[in-house]
């Protein structure tokens, strides 16, 4: 990185590399078994919301919106994945 030869680089945080790429890199190696681990941790998180809402602890619910980003975030791997298969 030399800003006196025009060589900068932006440098982007591991946060925004991950929603631009749809994972970490470790996860780009294995996207069918980090896939399938996240979508047993949505299972899992459904079945403990559901347990904890019906023994009248609301905030329970909350636990359903993990599980969706565990889905939604599988989701992105495997559009990810796909994309650079192609």
């Amino acid at each position: 990185m030399d800003a006196q030869l025009g060589n900068v680089t932006p440098t982007q945080s591991v946060t925004q590399n991950y929603f631009a790429v749809g994972g970490l890199p470790f996860q780009l190696r294995r996207p069918r078994a980090w896939i399938a681990a996240r979508a047993v941790v949505a299972a899992w998180l459904v079945t403990l919301g559901s347990i904890l809402v019906s023994r009248g602890y609301e905030w329970g619910a909350l636990i359903y919106l993990a599980a969706a980003l565990h889905l939604a975030l599988g989701y992105r791997l495997l559009k990810a994945s796909r994309a650079a298969q192609c």
